[in-house]
């Protein structure tokens, strides 16, 4: 990526963002306080509409300036659009197995698909790169705050908003913004969960078939 179009995106971002976060501080201002007696009803009704003003502006920031910065928009991904195993036609390297850190997910492009390889003792799974429920990467962004989970319980869980899916099989597991994720990330689960009150679940993941061949990780992927 060009690192004007970085800059540019950044700004975007940021500009975008602090006025939608704006327009909720001013709601809930107008709803707190909504100054004299006689005008508290409208004050009430003009807080309503600006908080939800905002959030709606917060949910097209993402879907218009996620896909220029290269991040796909918070769109949910169909389980009608999973490739059966059978359908899945060419082998592909993903690298040693000794590369990849035990249990803990990363993500490697094979042949122009995006996907999420974990390691677990001498064999591994694969799954699609991004998460079905709003497209952000099991693996998290690298150098940032957001970090891929750990394996549990044999399932991968999204760093972003909480749903989980069974590695073997890809089957969601846990909804996205369950209490559990939102109570121990305030952010990502219960504020986000108010601006992508729009896509709330999450259907099945796309898994691939992995084989060990000489200490080598296998996938399989479409052609």
């Amino acid at each position: 990526m060009s690192p004007a179009f970085l800059v540019l995106g950044i700004s975007i971002i940021g500009t975008w963002g602090v006025a939608s976060l704006a327009l909720i501080a001013g709601g809930v201002i107008l709803i707190v306080s909504p100054g004299d007696a006689p005008t508290a009803s409208s004050g009430t009704v003009g807080g309503i509409f600006l908080i939800v003003a905002g959030f709606v502006s917060g949910s097209l920031m993402q879907m218009t300036v996620n896909p220029l910065l290269g991040i796909d928009p918070p769109l949910p991904i169909k389980a009608k659009n999973i490739i059966p195993h059978d359908r899945l036609q060419r082998w592909a390297s993903a690298g040693p197995l000794a590369d990849y850190p035990d249990r803990v997910p990363q993500e490697v492009r094979i042949r122009s698909h995006r996907v999420t390889v974990v390691r677990d003792g001498d064999t591994a799974y694969a799954l699609s790169g991004l998460c079905p429920h709003a497209r952000l990467p099991f693996a998290g962004f690298p150098g940032s705050p957001i970090q891929p989970d750990p394996i549990r319980d044999e399932c991968i869980t999204c760093p972003f908003h909480g749903a989980r899916f069974e590695l073997g099989t890809g089957r969601v597991v846990r909804q996205p913004f369950s209490s559990e994720f939102n109570n121990d990330h305030p952010f990502l689960g219960r504020f986000q969960s108010k601006l992508l009150f729009f896509n709330q679940r999450s259907e099945d993941v796309q898994t691939y078939p992995v084989e060990i061949d000489e200490g080598e990780v296998m996938v399989k992927v479409p052609r």
